[in-house]
């Protein structure tokens, strides 16, 4: 509360006024409400609420940071591949930095469904060649079953429903990060966020293949 005073008042009664507004003021709780972003709730947090327009959803990039959760995890579970799932994802991350090309199968340029060819062909599973088939190629599993080795599935555009993409999950980090791969049209090979804004808007289905 603001009080305007005259100017012609004694700068005594204009002290002794002061000190009882400070006094009236004392003992008053000042509440700070703080909101987190978790998956599956409402809730939002204002510091990482981010608006983002996206030009062309074909190129299946996050070209700016969405979304991504800077919150410690060290009260969160995170979720590591074993066995026969780490050589798979060992083998999809030693093609990092290995540049996009339609079609292409190999480390001089490799597409998002040859990366999953290439990388569960190392541990003995054989997976159709085009995303949309992969896409069928197993079991259904929801966001919170996720795991590493599951496969994810995205369309063209925002909301739709025709797969034209596809990655491989990671690692899971609580319910604030899920890690995949998968073969950026304009970055290549590359590592991004599920749970972003931007593959939030394209996800379509997650499949356990094994």
């Amino acid at each position: 509360m603001i009080y305007l005073l005259p100017k012609s008042l004694p700068s005594t009664i204009i002290l002794c006024f002061s000190i009882v507004v400070a006094l009236t003021s004392c003992g008053k709780k000042l509440t700070v409400v703080t909101y987190e972003k978790k998956r599956g709730t409402n809730r939002s947090n204002t510091n990482t609420t981010h608006t983002r327009k996206k030009e062309e959803y074909f190129d299946f990039d996050e070209k700016k940071n969405a979304s991504r959760s800077s919150t410690s995890t060290s009260s969160s579970t995170i979720v590591k591949a074993t066995g026969s799932t780490l050589k798979l994802i060992q083998t999809a991350q030693s093609y990092i930095g290995t540049p996009y090309r339609y079609g292409g199968t190999s480390r001089s340029g490799i597409d998002c469904s040859g990366l999953l060819c290439n990388s569960f062909e190392s541990i003995g599973i054989k997976i159709p060649r085009s995303s949309n088939e992969q896409a069928e190629f197993g079991q259904k599993v929801s966001l919170r079953e996720i795991a590493p080795g599951d496969m994810v599935f995205f369309s063209e555009r925002k909301g739709g429903s025709k797969v034209t993409h596809a990655g491989l999950v990671t690692v899971v980090k609580g319910s604030d990060n899920i890690t995949f791969i998968h073969s950026s049209t304009s970055r290549g090979v590359v590592e991004d966020n599920l749970l972003s804004e931007y593959y939030q808007g394209i996800f379509v289905k997650a499949v356990r293949p094994y």
